[in-house]
């Protein structure tokens, strides 16, 4: 008798355990509860080059550097441009595609400026996606 308790009780918690849900900290459900939809770019020309002209007056970056950042930006915009649809339809996708763009972006840039630009770069990044602040675009 004792042990027919005994292997109800095991099944019964082995039931329970193998239902239970584990939220991990920082996983993809905190990820998502905090994400905020990008800005629209626009026109992508345009876009990319008010970012280089923001980042070549706060960086006071040289000609080449300028027209360097240009180049990387406008790549990395074209780039987002193509998985912008993701953003409503499955925000999840959007971050797994978006995140090594924007590694990517930021390897670029980290050579053309040099470490110290870099750091001085990534103080510029919004508090929060603010419409109308270009830089946003390089980081949400």
């Amino acid at each position: 008798m004792k042990r027919l308790l005994l292997a109800a009780a095991l099944l019964l918690g082995v039931n329970f355990a193998s239902q239970a849900q584990i939220k991990i900290p920082g996983g993809a459900d905190d990820v998502l509860k905090n994400f905020t939809a990008p800005p629209a770019i626009g026109d992508i020309g345009k876009t990319a080059g008010g970012i280089a002209d923001i980042l070549g007056s706060k960086l006071s970056l040289s000609g080449d550097q300028k027209k360097s950042t240009l180049d990387a930006v406008t790549g990395f915009l074209k780039d987002k441009s193509g998985i912008m649809g993701l953003v409503k339809s499955n925000p999840s996708d959007y971050l797994k595609k978006f995140n090594p763009l924007q590694s990517g972006l930021f390897g670029k840039l980290k050579g053309i400026l040099g470490a110290a630009k870099f750091a001085d770069f990534l103080k510029l990044k919004p508090t929060s996606n603010i419409a109308g602040n270009l830089l946003s675009n390089l980081f949400f």
